[in-house]
């Protein structure tokens, strides 16, 4: 009964001893695996951090990357407009350019038609100064035209309300209408002038009456007595409202056909069109 009751001790002894050593393993083990959960936890919030500033920076480079698309799109359309813009600008200058060019050829056209008429008006002054000679003085150029200028006195003599050429006058008138015959392609204006403010003479109604009749007169000499061409004349009356000057005085006015002028400004511009 001893040796059980002492065996009986000896191995609830040695069980407790057994015992308390397991118990001491696993409280280290259970330490040990406490120290392991915890720096797993603090790696797994570690690793939450980094994936959490991982997300962000993605998230930034996302929208960096949607800006830059966006940018890159917007500059590409800018270029396409710009191309586009550049393309229309190099149209518009070729069409400027174009323009300009014809306008050129069409005011050189213009510029030579008024160079060759000024030429005639330059011979025809010429003409006439050397064919009236004395008389040179009455001559100049206007406006344009060849003026000569005659007065009353001279084609019509001292009387002021007559209108029948003179002698005298029709010596210079001859010299003028050799001129004038001379280039056809000139047409004459005869303008009367006068002053005679008291009419008695029932055949002329006023000064408009008086002015016409003798600028017809003159015409009438040209055409009659010196065969230059009716169709280049033209009568014009003033009447007093025309004068420049106490003596009055008729004016005949040389200068190139407009329409002529004009036909051929027109023709070299549709011909300088077509080259």
């Amino acid at each position: 009964m001893k040796k059980f009751i002492l065996l009986a001790a000896v191995m609830l002894i040695s069980t407790s001893s057994v015992y308390s050593q397991k118990k001491k393993d696993l409280l280290d083990e259970i330490n040990k695996l406490r120290k392991e959960l915890k720096t797993t936890e603090g790696e797994l919030n570690d690793s939450r951090k980094k994936e959490k500033a991982t997300i962000t920076r993605v998230e930034t480079m996302e929208a960096q990357v949607k800006d830059l698309k966006e940018t890159n799109a917007s500059l590409l359309a800018n270029m396409g407009n710009f191309t586009e813009l550049s393309k229309k600008k190099a149209q518009n200058l070729e069409t400027s350019l174009n323009s300009l060019q014809e306008k050129d050829k069409q005011l050189k056209t213009i510029n030579d038609a008024i160079t060759k008429s000024d030429s005639t008006k330059l011979a025809t002054l010429t003409v006439l100064k050397n064919a009236l000679g004395d008389q040179a003085n009455a001559i100049a150029v206007k406006n344009g035209s060849v003026l000569i200028t005659l007065a009353n006195t001279v084609l019509f003599g001292d009387n002021d309300k007559s209108y029948a050429v003179s002698a005298k006058a029709k010596g210079i008138l001859g010299k003028i209408a050799t001129a004038l015959n001379a280039k056809p392609d000139l047409k004459v204006i005869v303008e009367g002038n006068s002053n005679a403010l008291n009419i008695k003479d029932k055949s002329i109604t006023d000064n408009w009456d008086l002015s016409a009749k003798q600028a017809a007169a003159v015409v009438r000499t040209l055409q009659n007595d010196f065969k230059v061409d009716p169709k280049r004349m033209e009568v014009l009356g003033k009447s007093e409202y025309g004068s420049q000057s106490i003596e009055t005085a008729t004016r005949i006015i040389i200068d190139a056909k407009f329409d002529e002028f004009y036909s051929l400004v027109k023709e070299n511009m549709k011909n300088g069109s077509k080259e």
